[in-house]
């Protein structure tokens, strides 16, 4: 009796050491975060990459949970992990830091196996801090590893100012967020988002006399404003200078192919005249240079309804400059998708709705 309580009471002691003697199950993926190294700035861009290594062979899909966290605005939307071999994958996010302290959010990554099971394995939060960027008059409110002027273009607008249209490229920056001290109008008509690349069009009225403009950037990586400035020729006003717009060209572009193609007409109608001497071909001649007359000179003219909006570019959400208070005779220059291009009595180019006119 006293040999068998022995044995039952030596099993109930040894149990709890041999569960927990054994060792743990091995995990289907690992993450690991790369840390931000570096002054970080509030209002800086930044990208965090995040890698995973996966130890099945073979699995149905990875899905990733990204939460919330004070001071961090995440700008990446789709989340899309990149093969780097058989085992490893690869994922980028976007951030803006919006705060001096901060905090890199969580990020969980569910392994979804062929049987349908999953693992998962998640990044704690982590703490950042960030400095305000000093102030500075010129700056444009932009944060970015490199910015860019891809191209510009100064017109006339009225009779005190001109508009200048810049087209502006840079690298993981808040670059929407663009906006200078100096003009009273100012705008950004369009912006294109791929990280880390940010464009837009921006635009600004300013005095006829103005030559130039100049803005600042801050790059966090060097901790120092760069400077713009853009030359104007105010020589060139209303010569072409980029395509991207065409907020104010003077001239109607010809249908020089159809001239063209009506003068060598023209001229064979004359041979063939010279040669026959039958006056309908004389008559001929005098119908297609009436044509080509008409081609060269005739400017089409709408009417533009009394309260109809004249925007910089042909879609909804750019900018409205003007508002005609009366019908308005205008020249027809262009037409686009639901738009006309017209050109105002008081020399002024845009765009309006083709529902806007008569």
């Amino acid at each position: 009796m006293r040999l068998f309580a022995a044995l039952i009471a030596a099993f109930f002691i040894s149990a709890p050491i041999a569960v927990f003697a054994e060792p743990l199950a091995p995990k289907s993926i690992y993450i690991t975060q790369e840390p931000l190294t570096g002054t970080l700035y509030v209002g800086q861009v930044v990208a965090v990459s995040y890698n995973a290594v996966i130890t099945e062979t073979s699995f149905d899909r990875l899905e990733t949970k990204i939460e919330t966290s004070a001071g961090i605005r995440r700008l990446s939307g789709e989340l899309r992990w990149r093969t780097v071999d058989e085992n490893r994958r690869r994922l980028t996010v976007f951030y803006q830091i919006t705060a001096p302290r901060a905090s890199l959010p969580q990020v969980t990554v569910s392994l979804y196996l062929l049987n349908g099971e999953f693992d998962e394995a998640l990044v704690a939060p982590s703490a950042i801090t960030a400095q305000r960027v000093g102030a500075n008059p010129q700056f444009s409110g932009v944060l970015a590893d490199d910015l860019t002027v891809i191209t510009h273009k100064v017109e006339r607008f009225n009779d005190t100012q001109n508009i200048v249209a810049m087209e502006i490229k840079a690298e993981l920056s808040n670059l929407s967020q663009f906006s200078l001290s100096e003009p009273q109008t100012q705008g950004i008509d369009w912006t294109e988002v791929r990280l880390p690349t940010t464009r837009i069009f921006y635009y600004a009225l300013v005095p006829l006399s103005q030559t130039e403009l100049s803005f600042n950037y801050f790059q966090p990586k060097s901790g120092d404003f760069k400077r713009i400035n853009i030359a104007f020729d105010l020589s060139n006003l209303g010569q072409r200078i980029s395509t991207h717009t065409d907020i104010n060209p003077n001239k109607r572009a010809f249908p020089w192919i159809k001239v063209l193609l009506l003068s060598l007409t023209m001229i064979a109608l004359i041979a063939i005249f010279v040669k026959t001497r039958k006056w309908i071909f004389l008559a001929l001649v005098a119908i297609t240079g009436a044509i080509t007359l008409w081609i060269v000179f005739h400017d089409e003219s709408i009417v533009i309804r009394s309260g109809a909006e004249i925007r910089l570019l042909p879609t909804d959400t750019s900018t409205r400059f003007y508002v005609t208070t009366e019908p308005t005779l205008a020249t027809l220059l262009k037409e686009k998708t639901g738009y006309y291009k017209v050109l105002l009595p008081d020399g002024k180019i845009g765009w309006v709705k083709q529902g806007e006119t008569e």
